[in-house]
């Protein structure tokens, strides 16, 4: 089989693998799945993203000068810390008196002594920049431009005409050989001729040639002017943000591989003069082991990509490529009805869509953007998605390019599970047993607690003390426990007893803490969290001082339950712990209920403060709803009815963002179908609930808005659901999405699903069973289940709601009565 053949032949593969391994699979017409532009970027987040996880780059596809940024996400100033109080357990001690005296004043104060020295997390960094200068290629004179992310097969494909010649670009990131690719080709022989060269915004980067290589090198920043500073977080008295002292070493190297013409060294450019066509391979490493380790060989880790690679021609390295990636990205596929504006742009059609037009096809390609930036920025062995994105071309970064604990992270792995990402997990689990050992220190350190607990933002370090300032967002040591509770997530999507064991110990630590954190109330009774912040609102005091700290807010409670619930059952299946757990179960029976206010809102405190924000962007004090199913509709209407009111006091519209992928997966919890839609079709070309100038509004933005990956998750949580024990198909189908298909969903319980509709209503549906389980199954209306044809009797329980007895291995059909 020639090459060409071969690459044709993995197209169609990649596009048909998720159905030819099915035995009554409901067919998927998906889209194709493309962004695609006839101008080059003219800022750097219109920009086209790749990545491998570990290793990334932001595509312009620029004429005349390119410059295409790249970055390692292990690449970070400073160096291991310890930034914990030492006077930890005595400020707590204090802090706790003023709040159980209804001091809220003083315990804010107090609260800020808590905080770590230094009182900031470190910069995530930029690597470096690829310059191509691609000779006479001059903007004004290309015809037929085009620019196109391909997500089917994770390509960015540029092409145009110039003095007769039709030339093209396309750019990958490889998982497999940690490099990306470029192939530059044209339709006439002696064609391509071009500069490179490597530059970097790292004031300490030194470039050389060795060959047919560029080679540059350096560490990073060890302070930073800071021409935007982040209200709250700046050090007081200083116009500099101070930085540790660098330990990081970092090294890339570019390999230019002609086809005939010549190569020229030029100072430090690599020059290409009448090639066929060039195939350039470009690497990035750091030293970075883990949070505490800095001792490994970056010149030998990036040595070693680039000769790995070398091994491969480029066909063989682009099949490498779409072997790995394509079977990932197929697996879950999309269809809410044909594309009907194919001859436009997505600029075009972004601007349809803000003018009220309806775009099914777009709105499919929003829901596999959000699983293409998961699998172009969290892989197996790489850590967890950057919230505040792995790509950059700043050494600021917004928030430092931190991993933020208090919501951010957690949005972005919403969709791993139930669009079909599991892989992905290993990342998250990586991060918390990197961000577990650091937290040991902090829970013994500041709080005189054993186990381990993280706060709101994270580094590459690890530094899990309070930081950044105002106790609102500082004064939170939950960041470890929720992040348990999608570890967890993992595990009832996929029962397997071995994952249970590896992750058992990080969950008994954040067990652990928490039962040592809580804490009596005196006038009460209850077991509570002291302090206790709802992040990153405010309520007003009876002097109408605005206040975050005081004792045993409403997601505390929630979060540290849903904790102890799934250590319980965690010790029980696996037969260790029984006295843990019981002292889990009498902790539960001991802290405070839901309480409603005097809105009838779903109460965000222990008291029913008045709010210093209604419409506050965070919905903390809804985790009960989702991601954790405590509250339901079938289980606690009056309370569900305290959740509306919530909503409709924050409003739909004043953020979004990451914010309203929350809610879109809150509306689908409630049954609200239209709702839910509402708000996605708004953040289908929405930036961001906080807007820089160098967002884009011509692509969508995983930088304005890094909600992306959630609002795919909303998505799949309006198409079928799993909690509380039960698979429920077809939820919260918007009017919008009248017909259509989805392939290759995932449920609680080790289950995969495919889902066809039509006029609003199920017509088929398929399950798959991974293990042995009763299976209880919800539907609109009445459903019959059959295995290879054959109807299997079922169990009425009521309301629709059947359960049957589902064998690993097994494929059921359900259609309607």
């Amino acid at each position: 089989m020639n090459g060409n053949i071969k690459f044709v032949f993995t197209l169609i593969i990649c596009a048909s693998f998720a159905s030819c391994t099915r035995k009554d699979a409901i067919t998927v017409g998906q889209a194709p799945m493309k962004w695609w532009y006839d101008t080059p970027a003219t800022k750097f987040w219109e920009g086209l993203p790749i990545g491998t996880g570990r290793f990334m780059a932001m595509i312009p596809g620029a004429l005349g000068h390119e410059v295409i940024a790249f970055n390692d996400e292990t690449l970070w100033t400073g160096g291991p810390y310890n930034s914990n109080n030492p006077e930890g357990p005595k400020i707590l001690r204090k802090l706790q008196q003023y709040a159980f005296a209804h001091d809220w004043e003083n315990a804010q104060k107090e609260a800020w002594n808590l905080n770590g020295s230094p009182t900031h997390l470190q910069f995530y960094q930029p690597m470096g920049r690829l310059n191509m200068e691609y000779t006479g290629h001059e903007p004004a004179k290309a015809k037929e431009y085009r620019r196109t992310l391909d997500m089917d097969n994770a390509t960015v494909d540029v092409s145009y005409q110039l003095d007769g010649v039709n030339y093209s670009r396309r750019v990958f990131a490889s998982y497999p050989d940690q490099v990306i690719v470029m192939r530059l080709t044209a339709d006439k022989k002696g064609k391509i001729n071009f500069s490179g060269w490597l530059t970097s915004l790292q004031p300490s980067a030194v470039t050389r040639l060795e060959g047919n290589e560029i080679v540059m090198e350096g560490t990073t920043i060890s302070e930073l002017e800071s021409s935007s500073p982040i209200p709250n977080y700046q050090n007081q008295g200083s116009g500099k943000w101070m930085i540790l002292p660098p330990q990081m070493r970092w090294q890339s190297r570019l390999k230019v591989l002609p086809e005939g013409g010549r190569l020229k060294m030029e100072g430090d450019r690599l020059t290409v003069v009448d090639a066929d066509a060039v195939t350039l391979v470009l690497a990035g490493a750091t030293n970075w082991v883990n949070w505490n380790d800095v001792s490994a060989d970056e010149k030998k880790r990036c040595t070693d990509y680039i000769v790995d690679a070398d091994r491969f021609s480029y066909k063989e390295l682009l099949q490498r490529h779409l072997d790995d990636y394509c079977p990932l990205f197929a697996a879950c596929k999309l269809d809410l009805g044909a594309d009907p504006y194919p001859a436009l742009t997505t600029t075009q059609v972004m601007d349809s869509i803000r003018q009220g037009a309806f775009d099914p096809a777009y709105e499919a390609r929003y829901f596999q953007y959000g699983r293409y930036l998961m699998l172009a920025g969290s892989r197996e062995g790489t850590l967890a998605f950057n919230n505040h994105n792995p790509w950059l071309d700043n050494l600021e970064g917004r928030w430092r390019g931190r991993w933020t604990l208090n919501f951010n992270i957690q949005v972005d792995f919403w969709n791993v599970e139930n669009t079909n990402l599991s892989m992905l997990n290993e990342s998250l689990a990586l991060f918390v047993e990197n961000l577990a050992q650091p937290g040991r220190r902090t829970a013994k350190e500041v709080y005189g607690c054993r186990g381990w607990c993280a706060h709101h933002g994270a580094d590459i370090w690890f530094n899990a003390a309070p930081q950044d300032g105002h106790p609102r967002h500082a004064t939170w040591p939950l960041g470890g426990v929720w992040l348990m509770q999608q570890l967890y997530d993992h595990y009832e999507y996929d029962p397997d007893p071995e994952y249970l064991k590896r992750i058992y110990p990080l969950l008994k630590g954040a067990a652990e803490f928490c039962i040592d954190f809580l804490v009596e109330d005196p006038e009460s009774g209850y077991m509570v969290t002291n302090p206790s912040t709802s992040p990153e609102n405010n309520f007003l005091d009876a002097a109408g001082n605005v206040l975050a700290v005081s004792f045993a807010s409403a997601s505390d409670i929630q979060l540290i339950k849903d904790l102890f619930r799934n250590c319980i059952e965690a010790g029980k299946t696996l037969n260790v712990d029984a006295d843990m757990c019981r002292q889990m179960d009498d902790l539960l029976k001991r802290m405070p209920p839901h309480k409603v206010g005097k809105h009838g809102q779903l109460q965000e405190w222990f008291f029913d403060f008045e709010e210093a924000e209604p419409t506050h962007r965070h919905l903390m004090h809804l985790y009960a709803i989702y991601p954790d199913d405590d509250l339901t509709p079938q289980k606690a209407p009056q309370l569900t009815a305290a959740v509306k009111k919530v909503l409709e006091r924050r409003g739909d519209w004043k953020y979004l963002g990451m914010f309203g992928a929350w809610k879109i997966s809150i509306y689908a919890r409630l049954d609200e179908a239209e709702k839910a839609y509402a708000i996605l079709h708004k953040m289908l070309t929405d930036v961001s609930v906080h807007p820089y100038a160098e967002d884009s509004r011509i692509t969508p933005s995983m930088e304005g808005n890094q909600g992306v990956p959630g609002i795919s998750a909303g998505m799949a949580e309006m198409l079928m659901q799993s909690h509380s024990g039960e698979l429920s198909l077809l939820p919260a189908l918007p009017k919008q999405w009248a017909k259509g298909a989805v392939q290759g969903l995932r449920a609680r319980g080790g289950y995969e699903l495919d889902l066809a509709w039509d006029n609003h209503s199920l017509t088929k549906a398929v399950i798959r069973a991974t293990y042995d389980k009763t299976c209880r199954l919800r539907a609109k209306t009445p459903v019959n289940i059959f295995v290879e044809g054959k109807k299997i009797p079922v169990k009425t329980i009521g309301g629709n709601l059947i359960e049957f007895e589902a064998k690993a291995g097994e494929e059921y059909t359900i259609t309607t009565n």
